[in-house]
């Protein structure tokens, strides 16, 4: 059964807030969405589903993902997401306050605490992508170990 774009988004969605997605259409998040999808489905690079077997006109793949491919994929869309909107952009160096704000705020202060936040989400992604690869070499039938032999020394 094939597995819709969309519930990749909705899994997403609650996970971050961004003050442009309650103004836009449901087509314009998930265009707007769809943006992140490729760069997050490079980083899922330990999946056990081909991820490029997708239809894009349809938005889904055409494969069934399991709930916890679909938490990895939609966390990578997330550190995407923080990557593109906050780090890799000048935009943050814009930020539009009154002045008396602008006083207390520190642009620096505020990307330093972006890159920890992505930091924090990638090091939990990761927990998350060696729990799901470990398992499937455990359904796989693999065992630690095995193949090697101790050397006589």
């Amino acid at each position: 059964m094939p597995t819709s774009y969309e519930k990749l988004y909705e899994n997403l969605l609650p996970k971050f807030r961004s003050y442009e997605i309650p103004l836009m259409s449901t087509e314009e998040v998930k265009d707007y969405l769809h943006d992140f999808l490729i760069p997050a489905i490079s980083r899922f690079h330990v999946c056990r589903k081909n991820l490029n077997d997708r239809d894009d006109i349809l938005q889904r793949f055409n494969i069934e993902l399991s709930d916890i491919e679909i938490e990895i994929l939609s966390n990578y869309l997330l550190i995407e997401y923080i990557d593109s909107e906050y780090i890799r952009t000048p935009t943050i160096l814009k930020v539009q306050l009154p002045s008396n704000d602008f006083k207390v705020f520190s642009p620096a202060n505020f990307l330093d605490k972006l890159v920890a936040m992505r930091t924090t989400y990638t090091r939990e992604n990761e927990t998350l992508l060696t729990r799901y690869a470990w398992l499937g070499a455990k359904e796989l039938g693999a065992k630690l170990g095995a193949g090697y032999k101790k050397s006589k020394f």
